[in-house]
């Protein structure tokens, strides 16, 4: 028999609070909210001590959810002590962010009495015109098949998405002098989001490996850390609520939260299983979150492995949110054949930075071949530094791309401020057309030092890494207007020598020295 509802009702509504509540007084109903909205139920189990027996964190609670088509999200739940960031109590709570709207139905399930049948219902209804950031556009999915040959991601009632990601500082929830307190963090946010950035790399667990101080677990000190983080796993309560404020602010700043779960050469010794599924439980409601295994992940897995982990996340996360591993450099069968995986994590050494046009070509050419779904190509850590025509040269392949800074990290994110900026305006650039639609077209080039991305006769985007004249075959019996673009233009900069030509082979030249870009459109 399923009994009355018993629980405390905490509803969130993050940033914004437009959504109405609806009566509450029937049975079991928990009211109304904005679809994306985070949902967010808190459930009284046994009076518990989070360092004492048994262990709360290891008294599991699932809530299935129902949706008005009967679709059905199992999602895990978490131990939230007292719910006020308290490590003692008899709280457990459930996040959830529903992608219908309608009446929703849940349900709990659990191996402790008191956490057991909890049931009740609520309302979905369209997010409002000012829900905030990606509240407004909902879930970052990857849509790719075989069939559409799509390797973007895209916002399930959105636009598709292209990465102008911020590499560093990695540890950005660690210790640094400029990032360790919200305000600062906020600060950069803000900063970032400004300048057209749309992604921050950030590591949730670095014991023994860089900077040593980030780690979900209770612990002081990352041995004490490690003490807690096996099969009995303990978690910080308070600083993962901080963590998810500062996650919270990022979506509504429309700014992806890029989850490292592991850095390079980092302790391996953890239970990965509860540690992904705390990440799900408390952080997976969130639109816009991207899942990466560990980097450089061959310093402690074999690829076989972190694709095994990458398994075990996807089972997990009821959201299927999009995961990749780092450090898979070089196109690889095994990697394209996984179904466990949706993008490309690559870092690069090279000295020549237009050698990420050819990386990101051969990975889509691998996936077309194998008659696979075309991964997402991005570039996270890729060298050398602050060299534009790096990310220029990246995206004409197809590929995305991540900043990554000179060292010292732990600096104010205006220390490099020329990046951020001409980062955005290449953004900019890209999103003057569908670029989703756009495929590498380099032999469209018949002379001339360029690369080009095009739909054949209807947009054609050309970079020339050193300005000059490029020759470029456009689509016979169509009429095109082409401008040009100037690479240090930040995201409000604006097209330039624009003019019009017809179809067939055109010789266009830069308007100035340098590297430039050039756009062309067929003519409406």
């Amino acid at each position: 028999m399923i009994k009355k509802l018993y629980l405390l009702i905490i509803l969130s509504f993050l940033i914004f609070t437009g959504s109405s509540l609806a009566d509450t007084t029937d049975k079991g109903y928990i009211g109304t909210f904005e679809k994306w909205q985070k949902i967010e139920i808190s459930m009284i189990g046994p009076q518990s001590k989070g360092v004492g027996e048994p262990n709360p964190f290891s008294v599991f609670v699932d809530v299935i959810f129902t949706s008005p088509t009967g679709q059905t999200y199992k999602v895990p739940g978490f131990y939230g002590g007292d719910g006020r960031g308290g490590l003692d109590g008899k709280i457990w709570k459930v996040r959830f962010s529903a992608d219908e709207t309608g009446p929703w139905n849940f349900i709990s399930e659990s191996s402790q009495p008191l956490l057991n049948k909890t049931s009740g219902s609520f309302t979905v209804i369209s997010q409002s015109e000012n829900a905030p950031g990606f509240y407004k556009l909902g879930r970052l999915e990857y849509p790719g098949t075989a069939e559409n040959g799509l390797r973007y991601m895209k916002f399930r009632d959105g636009s598709y998405w292209l990465k102008a990601g911020c590499d560093n500082p990695e540890n950005f929830m660690g210790e640094l002098r400029n990032y360790n307190t919200w305000e600062k963090r906020k600060r950069a946010i803000d900063y970032l989001s400004e300048k057209g950035i749309n992604s921050l790399y950030i590591m949730t667990h670095n014991i023994d490996g860089d900077n040593n101080d980030v780690w979900p677990w209770i612990g002081k000190t990352s041995d004490e850390a490690k003490k807690y983080a096996s099969s009995n796993a303990r978690f910080n309560i308070l600083r993962l609520e901080r963590w998810r404020h500062v996650f919270e602010y990022m979506q509504a700043k429309s700014m992806v939260s890029y989850i490292i779960l592991e850095d390079d050469s980092a302790w391996s010794g953890y239970d990965h299983e509860r540690y992904y599924r705390e990440m799900i439980a408390r952080f997976g409601d969130l639109p816009a979150l991207i899942f990466n295994i560990n980097e450089e992940h061959d310093e402690n897995y074999s690829l076989r492995e972190a694709l095994l982990l990458s398994r075990e996340l996807k089972k997990i996360d009821p959201y299927n949110h999009p995961r990749g591993i780092h450090n898979v450099n070089s196109s690889q069968k095994k990697y394209v054949q996984s179904p466990h995986v949706d993008f490309v994590s690559i870092q690069t050494k090279q000295d020549d930075p237009l050698v990420h046009n050819r990386i990101a070509i051969k990975w889509i050419n691998l996936c077309e071949r194998l008659k696979k779904r075309t991964l997402m190509i991005s570039f996270d850590e890729p060298r050398p530094e602050l060299n534009r025509r790096g990310w220029w040269s990246a995206y004409m392949g197809g590929g995305l791309w991540e900043i990554h800074v000179i060292q010292p990290f732990d600096r104010p994110m205006t220390a490099w401020q020329t990046s951020w900026k001409q980062l955005g305006g290449a953004r900019a650039f890209m999103e003057s057309f569908p670029f989703w639609e756009m495929k590498p077209s380099n032999t469209l080039v018949s002379s001339g030092r360029a690369f080009c991305l095009a739909n054949e006769g209807k947009h054609y985007a050309l970079y020339l890494p050193f300005g000059g004249e490029v020759t470029v075959t456009l689509k016979n019996d169509e009429n095109y207007e082409y401008s040009w673009w100037n690479p240090s233009n930040d995201k409000n900069g604006n097209f330039e020598n624009a003019g019009t030509v017809t179809g067939g082979i055109q010789t266009f030249s830069s308007p100035g020295s340098g590297d430039w870009a050039l756009r062309i459109v067929k003519a409406e």
